[in-house]
């Protein structure tokens, strides 16, 4: 297969990966306003969409821990559960009022404050329990008699009645300490290693994948062993996350929690169990839903000013290279919808550091095409034929392209690692932007110049008669 079929093949198939995600979506739904309507698969930022704003205080008294070490934690393990969600653009950070160090957290997407704090949790008191019964009830039930037991030094009762997360009706009776074995034991959040979200490759919905350690996973095999074709809570602060089926022993250290209806609920649940444990307890200080914090008028205001800008910047191309630049123009929009396509495919959050991303990523795909466009103008100068004036602008300046689109790559995926917030909508859009902008540059342009190279005027370009030249077969 040439070269050029090959190139063809790639083009369509990327181009067609990004618009999918574009085009299948229900615009009519009355939730989509404004940026969204127009990208309806595009998450959105804090700044453009608004969300919740959470504030706590720390429960520090009566602990031998420090203060700021406490604090550090906190943001810690809330960023850890708000990532795992797939939260990457919420912020976590401390803030000092009064004297007091305080936790706020800003999630955008989200309105209902309520489903934020089952994001957030408290302190993260995780354990495996046993569920013995169930009931419905608008108050907790009372235990009618309890039985005490010493784990670990420390006398607590092995029943208790938790709540289920999701129904604030619903109430199991569950037995947190298990008597299997030489001694009684608990499982709890100090056991997990790690808890991810999957698809279900084999019997359709989510999954949640659980990982303990060593010691966790010997506890865990014991437990199930002696629970089989019963029910084994998961509760977090007295709420219960999820309620799996034992349907065999668990060996190994892996667990595999089936039957989840939406990746959302898979997330979720994968976030809590994963960063369950937290030194303290927080306190919630104040809740807020937000508004843009740009407002509508400013959003639209920068959207507009950039497509207004790149579309000058698209007729000067065409006005300095005839054809070349209409090609370049075509590469560009090209470059554009791949990046709207691929941060729906990827879930990004577009925030309005990553809109300048996204025009930091346009003006990059606008120096690389200058830099293949002057160089062609070079190569027909120096009397090459057409076509292979247009092979070798791109093979001498692929380099040059490649050579400054990874270095400023890699300078954003440090910046993605070590940052937290909007900078990271800055970081990811830009990644996206350059990847495609050096696939456009090296890629498309050069495809679509070497089908098309006929068009292009070059009389002005050399000193004498202009060669004549085939295509090869």
């Amino acid at each position: 297969m040439k070269p050029k079929t090959l190139r063809l093949i790639f083009t369509l198939v990327i181009l067609i990966v990004a618009v999918i995600p574009l085009i299948f979506s229900d615009r009519s739904e009355p939730k989509y306003m404004g940026l969204q309507k127009v990208l309806p698969n595009v998450k959105l930022g804090l700044d453009i969409q608004g969300g919740s704003l959470l504030e706590y205080s720390l429960k520090v008294e009566g602990t031998n821990l420090k203060p700021q070490e406490v604090i550090d934690n906190v943001v810690y393990v809330l960023r850890k559960r708000l990532d795992a969600a797939g939260y990457n653009e919420a912020t976590v950070a401390k803030v000092v009022s009064g004297g007091e160090i305080r936790v706020r957290v800003e999630i955008p997407g989200i309105l209902d404050t309520t489903q934020a704090e089952k994001l957030v949790g408290s302190r993260g008191k995780l354990y495996f329990a046993e569920v013995v019964d169930t009931t419905v009830s608008d108050i907790k039930p009372e235990l009618s008699r309890n039985r005490f037991i010493t784990v670990n030094g420390q006398e607590v009762g092995i029943y208790e009645y938790v709540q289920d997360m999701n129904d604030k009706l619903s109430w199991y009776r569950v037995k947190k300490v298990f008597e299997f074995g030489k001694e009684p034991f608990e499982v709890n959040g100090s056991d997990i290693i790690d808890a991810r979200a999957s698809i279900n490759t084999q019997k359709g919905g989510f999954l949640v994948n659980l990982r303990f350690s060593s010691e966790g996973a010997k506890k865990f095999e014991l437990a199930t062993g002696n629970l089989v074709n019963k029910r084994l809570a998961i509760v977090l602060d007295d709420k219960v996350i999820i309620v799996p089926n034992v349907n065999s022993r668990i060996s190994g250290g892996e667990a595999v929690i089936e039957n989840i209806q939406t990746i959302e609920e898979a997330q979720n649940s994968a976030a809590l169990i994963k960063s369950g444990n937290m030194p303290v307890d927080l306190v919630k200080f104040q809740e807020n839903t937000l508004g843009p914090t740009l407002g509508k008028d400013i959003v639209e205001t920068v959207v507009f000013a950039g497509l207004l800008g790149c579309g000058i910047v698209l007729v000067i191309i065409v006005l300095l290279y005839g054809w070349t630049g209409i090609v370049a123009d075509i590469a560009l929009i090209y470059n554009i919808v791949l990046i709207i396509g691929y941060m729906a495919l990827t879930k990004s959050i577009l925030t309005l550091p990553g809109i300048a991303g996204v025009i930091l990523a346009f003006g990059t795909g606008i120096d690389g095409n200058v830099i293949i466009n002057e160089r062609i103008k070079e190569e027909l100068r120096l009397g090459r034929p057409v076509l292979t004036a247009v092979g070798k602008a791109f093979d001498v300046s692929f380099w040059a392209i490649f050579d400054s689109n990874i270095t400023s790559i890699i300078s954003c995926i440090v910046l993605y690692y070590f940052s937290t917030g909007t900078i990271r909508g800055f970081a990811i859009t830009t990644i996206i932007g350059l990847i495609g902008s050096m696939f456009t540059n090296l890629v498309v342009s050069r495809l679509m110049l070497e089908s098309s190279y006929k068009l292009i005027n070059v009389k002005k370009y050399y000193k004498g008669s202009v060669p004549e030249v085939k295509e090869a077969k």
